[in-house]
């Protein structure tokens, strides 16, 4: 398939817009009325209709890999301002409780103010589009199981899969700097990125997955975190580092947190020795308190508005149950104390204080998309499940991966080059070759994802090993390639090439590898010794 790169940029030529938006970073800014800013053009143009206003919208979110962002996203927030004022709906709401008990400085924020206020904004429409991904993706995960407990697994298995698991900050507090649009675009984070986006995928599936905190508050130890699934009345734990869940009792897959303290031998199972032992003990089970997500957005009236008029295929959940949730979590033995989550308002006090030099350090890390466009929309559809045909999530990533000497050959179209200037946007010319042989790995991985969700391993191997790992031992991808390369060699029962990789992993989640493989090893070996007396 030939690279046409230079097409794709002069579509979105100028979109540098386009980075820091996706990188959550723009300064926010409402959108004008369509009688503010004339007559709307674009795809959402089409609905003139009064009462066609709000489903325009609805239609246009899951579809907006279709569309230049710089003009449909601006579009998103102003129909749904037309919407409100011609429309006037109303829905039950008011102010959660729980956020008097956040710190000061985190109530005080500005955004905070604005909860009761109905005008969106291109952030609104930024979170409108996150709740899409997260749809999307956990619909597709759960397939087609049912009971709590499953869906779960599910959605954590495809958490640890698709989001590369990075070391913890070694600055205090650990305050990560990714939301988790930005943490699904980019399919890396650390064990707390993991956990939100788990939790968040949860949440549209209907379930309730919160975090719980282990350890005295008052201690020198650092505190412990796992998120955990609420289910008739327990809460079943999992482990964002390992990658596992924490095995029940019996071979049950998940435990509870009221087996773990009953039975702190389920905890001591995770050891991998005396000199490297699973980090929680019987005494941090002593102090379990349960952190809920909520983000601003979450709680204000305007997305409450929206949700209620989401059904069908278009339904999405757009605000935390908080307070409800909290009475539940009350209820549940050995949970000390119920809380507002307050890493996601840390996120948003952060993104308000950066300077315009720190704004464009930060949204770096987006540039593969905004000099390789193709990639950002074979992400979208990838996460919608469209894998196949001209216009699938397979086609985008493979026009992400230009051959070597077409990189090399690289040169920014003109008009791209005087954008660049005029922004003094300081990437070299080399710089952005970099960037090119970056996008080419993403594509790489991302091809290997879907050919692993598609069971066709083969390939799968093909794109993880020779074109991930052979082609970059040291690339960005490294450690994920690794783990979902033995993850196809799993599901092909070559369990000793599996172990093997599992064994051997340097990586941030080596701990929880080395359990897999260790389980792997006690699974299999029954099984090869019954084939060896059978042949003998």
């Amino acid at each position: 398939m030939r690279f046409r790169f230079v097409p794709r940029w002069r579509r979105f030529a100028g979109s540098w817009l386009v980075v820091l938006l996706v990188a959550g970073l723009a300064p926010v800014g409402g959108c004008k009325s369509g009688e503010e800013k004339g007559r709307p053009r674009g795809p959402i143009a089409q609905a003139n209709v009064r009462d066609a206003l709000f489903e325009s919208v609805a239609d246009n979110l899951g579809r907006l890999e279709e569309y230049d962002l710089n003009q449909i996203m601006p579009q998103i927030c102003d129909r749904l301002n037309q919407w409100h004022l011609q429309e006037r709906p109303t829905v039950e709401w008011q102010p959660d409780p729980m956020i008097d008990d956040l710190p000061p400085e985190l109530r005080k924020l500005r955004v905070m103010d604005t909860l009761d206020l109905v005008r969106y904004r291109l952030a609104d429409a930024w979170y409108l589009q996150e709740a899409v991904w997260l749809r999307d993706i956990s619909n597709g995960a759960r397939a087609d199981q049912f009971d709590d407990v499953a869906v779960a697994e599910r959605l954590f298995d495809w958490t640890v899969r698709n989001i590369q698991l990075e070391p913890d900050a070694d600055s205090e507090p650990q305050v990560s700097r990714h939301r988790p649009y930005e943490t699904l675009l980019l399919g890396t984070g650390q064990a707390v990125e993991r956990a939100w986006v788990f939790m968040l995928l949860a949440r549209q599936q209907g379930l309730n997955v919160v975090l719980l905190e282990f350890g005295d508050p008052d201690g020198d130890a650092p505190r412990q975190r796992l998120p955990a699934l609420l289910s008739d009345g327990k809460l079943y734990l999992f482990d964002c580092r390992l990658g596992l869940p924490i095995p029940g009792p019996e071979g049950r897959p998940v435990a509870t947190l009221a087996e773990v303290i009953a039975d702190e031998g389920l905890l001591r199972q995770l050891d991998l020795d005396e000199n490297h032992p699973y980090p929680l003990t019987a005494d941090d089970l002593k102090h379990v308190v349960a952190l809920i997500e909520a983000t601003p957005h979450g709680l204000s009236r305007r997305m409450a508005l929206v949700e209620s008029r989401l059904a069908g295929q278009q339904k999405m959940v757009l605000t935390s149950p908080a307070s409800q949730l909290a009475e539940q979590l009350k209820k549940v033995p050995h949970v000390e104390d119920v809380r507002l989550w307050t890493h996601p308002f840390e996120i948003w006090k952060w993104q308000s204080e950066l300077t315009s030099s720190e704004i464009r350090l930060a949204a770096r890390e987006m540039a593969v998309f905004q000099i390789m466009p193709t990639l950002i929309t074979g992400r979208a559809l990838y996460f919608k499940g469209a894998y196949d045909g001209e216009d699938g999530a397979k086609v985008k990533f493979m026009q992400s991966r230009p051959s070597d000497e077409e990189i090399d050959d690289y040169r920014l179209p003109e008009n791209v080059a005087k954008q660049v200037k005029r922004e003094n946007i300081s990437l070299q010319e080399a710089g952005r070759i970099v960037l090119l042989r970056h996008a080419k790995q993403d594509a790489s991985f991302w091809l290997g994802l879907i050919c692993f969700e598609q069971e066709e391993y083969p390939a799968a191997v093909d794109f993880f090993n020779r074109r991930t790992l052979k082609a970059a031992p040291d690339g960005p991808w490294a450690s994920a390639a690794r783990y979902n390369l033995a993850r196809t060699y799993e599901a092909m029962g070559n369990f000793d090439d599996a172990i093997a990789l599992y064994e051997a992993d340097t990586s941030a989640q080596r701990h929880g590898n080395t359990l897999r493989a260790r389980r792997l090893r006690a699974e299999t070996k029954p099984a090869a010794q019954n084939a060896q007396a059978e042949a003998n």
